[in-house]
């Protein structure tokens, strides 16, 4: 069930709830993807969260496509070794021009997206600042 949203958050205040959610995924999946052992108790307590939102992280993690698994004998989560994301190529093999094209239309995307964001995170500690 999806929560109603916070009237009395700004948009601030909601895209840094969202940046921090995706700096959890992104150290959940950096933790699996390394060396040692990590089982659901142990990423939650290196994330900082509950059990639960381990395994939400890690069904998060399942619809981008990481092909993540448990395994029972180490009784740890793990990403095969070389796994890379799909269409996330570095340039040299990225050799036709279609695929050139679509990589740069991706990151002014993604260089826009990042500027807003920025955008709102200084507008949230500038908030911050005001009332301080």
């Amino acid at each position: 069930m999806a929560k109603k949203p916070n009237p009395q958050r700004s948009d601030a205040e909601r895209r840094a709830r969202q940046v921090q959610r995706l700096a959890r995924v992104v150290r959940a999946l950096h933790c699996i993807m390394g060396g040692g052992r990590w089982d659901a108790e142990a990423l939650a307590q290196e994330l900082g969260c509950s059990v639960r939102t381990v395994h939400r992280i890690l069904q998060t993690l399942a619809e981008a496509g990481v092909p993540y698994r448990f395994d029972p004998e180490t009784r740890a989560y793990k990403v095969p070794r070389g796994f890379k994301f799909p269409g996330i190529e570095p340039a040299a093999e990225a050799s036709q021009a279609g695929d050139s094209r679509r990589l740069i239309a991706s990151a002014r995307r993604l260089l826009g997206d990042l500027e807003r964001t920025s955008a709102s995170l200084r507008e949230l500690l500038a908030s911050f600042e005001d009332g301080a």
